[in-house]
């Protein structure tokens, strides 16, 4: 039965009802009270009716045969790299995160757009033309200098983005190195390998998006181009098996991914992006995260809770976890109510780092689960999976020396 021929019945209803009640006094109370209810309800369903119907579809896929990258069109290799970068054509203005570039999690892209993790990416092309020119470039002073033995560095702007992608330490920009490294270790995952392990195809795509979208004033690079500009950075034996085909949504729809009850901690921390920032025991995508916390939450927790500074923040009114699930919880969605100490940047002290629209992006159910599981992952965990902690915050300042000490008696 459709919409209104439901409206219809219930229309029907009421009437008899009202009508029975005027002609039954004895009942007439109860009889007219029950035709009400139906009128209210006739009134509500035609109203729902009225509105406009919307039927989700499940979006439509053009299918590219990574083989034909080096033929492909700018525009259609453009909307492939904004798909790996935003998760879909149209990601961009709607400033989706969850491409399998995972980019937008540090990147900025927009004019107006401050990050504090990564450079803004507007006019990446103009800017690495002028960067194989600086004398910092030059004279690197970082804690690597060549992608691998004798690659050499990068002579052209797109050898120079394909470099800062394959081998992110060999050149730090100003004020985004690791924290304590002095701008000499970069905190970016080399994106040819695990866990985001793009393709060289798949880089292409990507490069030819910020060339052509964030860089319209500079002559795109052909496909051909780029491709040379990896192969001499990435060696063949990094190299990521280019997928059979490569799958580019339709326009991005409204509304941000979400994290349902129904996925595993896994999928959670994979679609939310965790282990771009954070290392977490048992995840094994999530070893090498540099910029947050190690989360060993079952010791991290109670001891955050119990600091002065979480209680300076409970006190004023900030902060509100009472248990460490609470807490947990909190961290994620408010990650401005308090900033572990290690882990405050001088410039904005009461500011996080971290993501600030989890709370859009979490259903609660997931966020309890997300918790949970958490609470379960201790140092022993951490040590047995061999993580190290980021460099503001180790795992010996975390764990202390004793729990490495037992995990390796095990």
């Amino acid at each position: 039965m459709n919409q209104t021929m439901f409206a219809a019945s219930i229309s029907f209803l009421a009437l008899s009802f009202l009508l029975l009640g005027y002609f039954i006094p004895r009942a007439k109370v109860l009889l007219q009270s029950i035709g009400i209810y139906f009128v209210m309800t006739a009134l509500f369903a035609g109203y729902s009716n009225w509105l406009p119907q919307v039927r989700g579809e499940v979006p439509p896929e053009t299918k590219i045969d990574a083989g034909d990258i080096l033929n492909m069109p700018t525009d259609k290799l453009s909307d492939m790299g904004e798909t790996i970068i935003f998760g879909g054509v149209g990601g961009f203005d709607a400033r989706r995160t969850d491409g399998k570039g995972q980019c937008p999690l540090c990147h900025t892209f927009k004019k107006g757009d401050i990050g504090d993790r990564a450079p803004n990416l507007l006019g990446i092309g103009t800017r690495a033309t002028q960067r194989i020119k600086d004398p910092k470039y030059l004279k690197p002073d970082t804690v690597q200098t060549e992608a691998f033995p004798n690659s050499g560095r990068a002579t052209t702007a797109e050898e120079y983005i394909a470099e800062s992608h394959s081998c992110p330490s060999c050149f730090v920009v100003e004020g985004f190195g690791v924290k304590g490294s002095n701008d000499k270790e970069s905190p970016m995952p080399k994106i040819h390998k695990p866990p985001i392990s793009l393709s060289i195809p798949e880089l292409i795509a990507v490069d030819t998006f910020l060339w052509s979208k964030l860089s319209p004033e500079e002559k795109t690079p052909s496909p051909a181009e780029i491709k040379a500009a990896y192969e001499k950075f990435i060696p063949p034996a990094e190299r990521q098996s280019a997928p059979t085909a490569t799958a580019v949504s339709a326009p991005a729809q409204a509304g941000p991914p979400i994290a349902l009850v129904t996925d595993t901690p896994e999928q959670i921390i994979t679609k939310m992006g965790c282990f771009a920032c954070h290392q977490i025991p048992t995840i094994a995508a999530a070893k090498f995260g540099p910029i947050g916390p190690l989360l060993v939450e079952k010791v991290n927790a109670p001891k955050r809770m119990s600091s002065p500074e979480y209680q300076a923040m409970v006190k004023s009114g900030k902060a509100h976890a009472k248990t460490p699930k609470e807490y947990v919880m909190e961290s994620i969605v408010c990650p401005d109510c308090f900033v572990v100490h290690d882990f405050v940047q001088k410039a904005t002290p009461e500011k996080s780092d971290m993501l600030q629209d989890f709370a859009t992006k979490f259903t609660f159910g997931a966020l309890e689960k997300i918790a949970d599981f958490l609470l379960t992952l201790d140092c022993s965990a951490a040590q047995k999976d061999g993580l190290k902690g980021p460099p503001a915050e180790p795992i010996d300042k975390v764990c202390g020396k004793e729990p490495a000490k037992a995990a390796m008696a095990k």
